[in-house]
């Protein structure tokens, strides 16, 4: 093994500190800022792409009850509809089926009820953290302006889909989370804006929400650097762990530290694959658009039409509009048919105004087979620690993630199990 020295002779100009973390995503933004609570020296080395990522992009939605993975028994129901490309939710790309076939074997081997129900027993204690981890960041930056209480909606437009959702129901229940089933007339009461079409809802009342993700990342962002965090703008070309340091090149400039944390999100199998790990990861990619209000609407919540696959978020002067998951390669060139069809389907459940210039948007996602986040030490790199994978609850699990990698490398107890995210389960 090379020795830093060794590094430094090859042309790297190294800069020490205690962490450097790759990837700047509300993942690996909140592991610097928790580093950084702890007295640590943090380097944040990121892509600059900010709306490109999932950080950006998403809903804005911190719930509890966020605990089932996509892999589960429904998909074996759907399949047909999966392949032909006739279901709203998961759109395919056969090229990227193909190049991520470990991650697909995977995902058809977990979609049963049993790997379902041990994967939502895992996410549990870890969704159940998430608003009081967002809560205590806000509060520590006086943040506290960017969120809103009232829960989110998930919406049926039938009995049959609301009594398909028994299941779910069930598992929230047991895991303590709190959800209230709606008739229509509620449901009318708590959001008379919506469209009759729906018949039932289910009202999670514990989970947050944030009007502007993007803000909200900006700030944290400028934290970070006032409490003395480095971010480095670049493509991370290459990670070396030598005896008691890790050294990530960018371009030829090294920044070494005690330790690293890898955060990349959907960029991760590019890191992962150099340092000799193939973990069975795909990409999941999220589309969204922004519509402005008209004067006569009003929604208090996020929604989430389970029967249009799309969720309706209020930012702003207006609502957030985003799809359900196109599994493609991370470069693969945008398909907005899943988009236009989410919007027109958002119209007729909401009056909404025109749709904001410029405001398309298409971001990646990290997937796991279990529908698990990877977090703990590298198997084979005792100073590198993953922290990656968490699909679509990255945003809402951002800062627990971040108490848990400091908590890690200060070597403390995790403050929620995390045996079930742990790297060796590949």
């Amino acid at each position: 093994m090379r020795s830093v020295k060794t590094i430094r002779d090859a042309g790297i100009v190294a800069r020490p500190n205690d962490v450097v973390v790759v990837g700047a995503g509300i993942v690996g933004l909140c592991c610097g800022l928790a580093l950084q609570e702890r007295g640590l020296s943090v380097t944040l080395i990121d892509r600059g792409e900010p709306r490109g990522q999932a950080s950006f992009g998403n809903a804005g939605v911190i719930s509890p009850g966020s605990i089932l993975p996509l892999a589960g028994p429904s998909v074996w129901r759907n399949f047909g509809r999966y392949i032909g490309g006739h279901e709203a939710a998961v759109r395919l790309r056969w090229s990227a089926l193909a190049a991520s076939m470990p991650w697909a074997i995977g995902f058809l081997r977990a979609s049963n009820e049993g790997s379902q129900l041990r994967s939502a027993t895992a996410l549990a204690p870890f969704t159940a953290a998430g608003p009081s981890a967002h809560i205590a960041l806000a509060d520590r930056f006086g943040l506290r302006q960017y969120y809103r209480y009232g829960g989110w909606l998930k919406l049926y437009r039938d009995r049959a889909a609301f009594d398909a959702g028994k299941r779910e129901r069930a598992l929230l229940a047991d895991h303590g989370i709190k959800a209230a089933a709606l008739s229509a007339a509620e449901l009318t009461d708590l959001e008379p804006s919506l469209d009759a079409r729906f018949t039932h809802a289910l009202w999670i009342t514990d989970a947050l929400s944030v009007d502007s993700p993007g803000a909200l990342l900006e700030r944290l962002f400028e934290s970070f650097a006032a409490g003395g965090g480095t971010i480095r703008i670049g493509v991370a070309d290459q990670i070396i762990q030598e005896d008691d340091q890790v050294v990530v090149k960018v371009g030829g400039e090294g920044f070494d530290g005690r330790f690293g944390v890898l955060a990349p999100g959907a960029w991760a199998k590019h890191l992962l694959q150099p340092l000799g790990y193939r973990l069975p990861l795909a990409v999941e990619r999220g589309y969204h658009r922004h519509i402005d209000w008209r004067a006569d609407t009003r929604l208090q919540r996020p929604i989430h039409d389970a029967g249009g696959a799309y969720v309706i978020a209020p930012m702003g002067d207006g609502v957030r509009v985003t799809t359900g998951v196109e599994l493609a390669l991370i470069d693969d060139p945008p398909d907005f048919r899943q988009l236009e069809s989410a919007v027109a389907e958002a119209r007729r459940t909401l009056p909404l105004g025109d749709d904001v210039p410029e405001s398309t948007w298409l971001g990646c996602r990290p997937s796991t087979p279990d529908g698990l986040p990877v977090i703990g030490f590298a198997p084979r790199h005792d100073r590198i620690v993953f922290a990656f994978g968490h699909g679509h609850i990255g945003f809402a699990t951002g800062p627990i993630t971040g108490t848990i990698v400091a908590d890690l490398i200060s070597r403390r107890p995790a403050p929620v199990p995390i045996e079930a995210f742990s790297p060796d389960r590949f």
